[in-house]
């Protein structure tokens, strides 16, 4: 489960951002008891967190970030998505993923608009928790190798922190200095003789069954892959992946809840069906049916659908997927070629313990400011980007500004009441010069 991630340096951001999913303490500004809002939920009866027992903090199932466009908000689930490949593929793997069209965001690209940080390394910090055991991995990397990387934990009982390993580059040695605790001792540290300068220690042994690291690589290995950008194509073919790579029993219990979502979205869809290609290959077709008024059943394959069906089908198997795993989800511009209210439903079926009953976590970004509206989203889920007059990123939570729950919050927004939207042009400035002369005409 994702605590919070912290990133530098990295395409727009140039200093240090961080996204968190540790819930804010209760406010105690509560609607105005002369407030025309009525019915406004607490934010804890919108979503309540998961409580951490041994920690005085609660996470939470959903983050949502806002912003004008070039903004940043894609970079920063950008960031961590990258972080997240390059842990379970390794370096190499995940560069080689950047070449296909559909993840050219796979870039470790600094901050170009500054001559010092187009220099310096980028910075990531992921803090996550399992068996109420929180779990930080670091790393600081350039163009061309490892600088830094580091993995401690923190147990519930002591909250002490202890060190599993860390190797730093030495320049005068030309070498990396190792380190490890007590705690991470066994065979599997053999390999660090075997790593090399530009690929990760950790994407090494997530491959390895280490007892105290299983939790956290099964969290990583089974996330799902890349962010996808609406692309419907990759979408359906990661599907077909992950339908090769799940045994029986449990794709049909996800292909059947996946039907009854997005039956319950009204698509005109009756079933779908997923069949091997030939006995020889092991690969898949997915195929729509439909019921004709004479009650017959016809297929087509799914691509022969509308991008709207094509999309939640993918979202939906996605969000199955993740919610049987406990797993996170992230998604750019969630609400592609969607209803809004069917976003809605999907933001609900994660903040709901009833239908999501292992945590999972969903983090997506969005221009809908419809999502913002009371009763969806707590305060603290909400998050803006903007761009500094460096046109560097800033990342900051609604709460920052101390609002009360019965706040129009959609409708502030729109005013530029958080920062985050774009600077338009004055309806003078416009006009076009075609324009003016029809009306002097």
């Amino acid at each position: 489960m994702l605590v919070d991630f912290t990133v530098e340096n990295y395409r727009s951001i140039k200093e240090p951002v961080t996204l968190s999913a540790v819930a804010q303490k209760q406010s105690a500004r509560k609607t105005s008891a002369t407030s025309k809002r009525k019915g406004i939920k607490s934010d804890h009866e919108i979503a309540p967190g998961y409580h951490v027992e041994g920690w005085d903090m609660e996470i939470l199932p959903v983050l949502a970030i806002f912003g004008a466009n070039a903004s940043g908000k894609s970079n920063v689930i950008q960031a961590l998505d990258y972080l997240l490949l390059m842990m379970d593929s390794g370096i190499q793997e995940t560069k080689a993923l950047g070449v296909h069209k559909a993840f050219n965001y796979v870039k470790l690209d600094p901050f170009k608009l500054d001559s010092i940080s187009v220099k310096q390394p980028t910075k990531f910090e992921l803090r996550t928790l399992f068996d109420n055991n929180i779990y930080t991995y670091s790393l600081e990397i350039n163009q061309h190798r490892v600088i830094s990387e580091r993995l401690d934990y923190a147990l519930h009982t002591t909250k002490r922190t202890r060190r599993l390993f860390h190797r730093q580059w030495d320049d005068n040695a030309n070498k990396f200095i190792w380190k490890t605790g007590d705690d991470f001792a066994g065979p599997h540290n053999q390999l660090k003789q075997s790593i090399k300068d530009n690929d990760l220690f950790i994407s090494a042994l997530i491959k390895l069954k280490i007892p105290i690291l299983k939790e956290i690589f099964k969290w990583v290995e089974n996330k799902w892959i890349g962010l996808h950008l609406g692309n419907e194509i990759i979408e359906i073919e990661a599907i077909k992946t992950t339908i090769q790579n799940i045994n029986t029993d449990i794709y049909n219990v996800i292909i059947e809840k996946v039907l009854k979502i997005i039956q319950k979205f009204d698509t005109g869809l009756s079933s779908v069906e997923i069949k091997r290609k030939s006995e020889e290959e092991f690969k898949y077709n997915i195929y729509a049916v439909h019921q004709t008024h004479e009650g017959n059943e016809i297929s087509w394959t799914l691509d022969e659908e509308s991008l709207g069906t094509q999309r939640l089908f993918s979202l939906a198997f996605q969000i199955v997927t993740s919610m049987s795993l406990g797993q996170l989800t992230i998604i750019d511009e969630l609400g592609t070629n969607i209803h809004p209210n069917i976003v809605k439903c999907i933001i609900k079926m994660f903040q709901s313990p009833k239908t999501n009953p292992l945590n999972a976590q969903l983090i997506f970004t969005s221009h809908d400011n419809t999502l913002q509206r009371n009763n969806l989203l707590r305060r603290d889920q909400i998050w803006f980007t903007q761009k500094r007059p460096d046109h560097s990123t800033e990342l900051y939570p609604l709460t920052d500004f101390h609002v009360r729950n019965d706040l129009a919050i959609d409708k502030a927004y729109l005013d530029g009441r958080f920062g985050a939207v774009p600077f338009l042009p004055s309806d003078e400035e416009t006009i076009l010069q075609g324009d003016e002369e029809c009306q002097e005409s």
